[in-house]
């Protein structure tokens, strides 16, 4: 009798996949070596195909770890006090989504998609926190389309520990604006050109310069868990 040979992530249904991936996802939080391509395929059903099912898999499947990420957020207590943390995690999976339909996200490892879906959930903590810390009577003010100094002034992430963080990993300064004003911001490319205008040449620009500072955080990944003091599960 023959060895029966393993389909490919590829053509598995949704039960196969769903198993293999959770095995593998056990050994990659054992630090062993596992096969990415199970949770890959996961992931790109959902963002590429925009398959319900794939997504509902993908937010069972990695829900649990961004909990664990909120646990261990240094802010978590005070994030706590404004929303609860099913609030969160919902929150978090929709900027995911948002972020990576907006600019086509592929990832190329299990460790790039999760450090990708946890600054999501940072993001999620920290825009929060300023929300909260605003005084109540202040008015919401009108955003002029070309003259919001937030989004202008380059340094304005200087005083976020997050960002200071990142921008220890993203040295090339124009990596790093693009990446604030893309995943803080949440401006696509085209926004971005209009409300920055002079920063970049064109929106084919923003997208070198986003793939260049994802690839760089992706190889950089273990190092920024070590960075932010909120290990990865």
């Amino acid at each position: 009798m023959g060895i029966k040979m393993e389909k490919p992530p590829e053509d598995m249904n949704f039960s196969e996949l769903a198993s293999r991936c959770s095995q593998e996802i056990n050994k990659f939080r054992r630090k062993e070596q596992s096969d990415d391509s199970y949770c890959l395929e996961i992931f790109r059903r959902a963002l590429k195909t925009h398959n319900e099912e794939a997504w509902a898999m993908l937010y069972n499947t990695f829900s649990e770890s961004v909990r664990l990420w909120l646990r261990r957020h240094q802010y978590r207590e005070a994030a706590l006090r404004h929303e609860s943390e099913q609030g969160y995690v919902d929150d978090t999976f929709k900027r995911f989504w948002q972020w990576t339909c907006n600019q086509h996200l592929e990832f190329a490892n299990l460790a790039g998609a999760l450090s990708a879906l946890h600054l999501c959930l940072n993001s999620a903590v920290m825009d929060t926190l300023r929300a909260y810390s605003r005084p109540k009577e202040e008015p919401i003010p009108e955003i002029s389309l070309f003259n919001d100094e937030s989004l202008v002034t380059e340094d304005s992430y200087n005083t976020d520990e997050f960002w200071l963080v990142i921008a220890t990993i993203l040295t090339n300064k124009r990596e790093l604006r693009v990446i604030y004003l893309i995943f803080h911001c949440g401006l696509k490319p085209k926004e971005i050109t209009l409300r920055c205008p002079g920063e970049f040449t064109d929106e084919q620009e923003i997208y070198r310069l986003t793939r260049n500072a994802l690839d760089r955080l992706r190889r950089n990944s273990g190092n920024l868990r070590w960075k932010l003091g909120d290990e990865q599960e």
